[in-house]
């Protein structure tokens, strides 16, 4: 058969194969790849990065897929989305509830939640579905449509902090008047958590600096503006 209902058969079956990889893809990077990488720091970022990457892929998707068949026949294309709505209508409203969910930034990974009699704590967003892990350590798929009418948010997730230290090369020798200008130098440092213990110890062969940050991109920020902002003292 060359053509159905004159939209060329290679058309179809290009489009066909495009959208199974997509599926495919997207499918086989989020049960491999990113359960390794959600356990770094950047974990849920990324995340988010993926799921705002496959949204553009699929709706790029849809718009050529359309496209095509208007370029053919109104017809088709009016059959085209009556079945698509049809048959995916389910899916449909759980997926976009989801990108409504995400985007809204209501939930994060960590918050506990309960829906309805369910109760458990945030650990993966799917494409249609929320999945949480309940006190017994029974993992449970909520769909997404749900969410937005029966969820209520129990505890959102406290920001996990780090203790860091490090030796202060720029303070070497230092003596009592250079450790105050330090000392103003940390307090006055946006990436540093000073409503923490900070702590700041001046030997005869090093100063040593202790504190608290969100993460250690942050830290290492609070080390370039530290020394950044000690040299000006000087």
């Amino acid at each position: 058969m060359q053509a159905i209902n004159g939209i060329p058969f290679s058309m179809l079956l290009i489009l066909g194969v495009i959208g199974v990889v997509i599926f495919i893809g997207f499918h086989l990077y989020r049960r491999l790849i990113l359960p390794i990488l959600l356990l770094k720091e950047t974990g849920p970022a990324h995340q988010n990065s993926v799921d705002r990457l496959e949204i553009i892929c699929w709706a790029i998707y849809f718009i050529v897929l359309i496209y095509n068949a208007l370029m053919m026949s109104l017809a088709v294309t009016t059959i085209l989305l009556v079945v698509i709505s049809l048959a995916f209508f389910d899916f449909w409203k759980n997926y976009f509830a989801g990108i409504i969910l995400k985007f809204s930034d209501k939930l994060q990974l960590g918050d506990v939640i309960s829906v309805n009699e369910l109760r458990g704590k945030v650990i993966a967003f799917g494409s249609r579905d929320l999945k949480i892990v309940s006190t017994i350590g029974e993992e449970i798929l909520i769909p997404y449509q749900l969410i937005n009418t029966e969820v209520k948010i129990a505890q959102k997730r406290t920001p996990k902090i780090l203790y860091k230290t490090f030796i202060f090369e720029e303070a070497i020798g230092a003596n009592l008047s250079a450790k105050d200008k330090l000392t103003k130098a940390v307090y006055a440092n946006p990436w540093i958590i000073i409503s923490r213990p900070v702590n700041i110890a001046l030997e005869e062969d090093h100063v040593t600096l202790s504190f608290y940050v969100l993460s250690n991109e942050f830290f290492e920020r609070a080390k370039q503006r530290l020394v950044m902002d000690f040299r000006k003292s000087i």
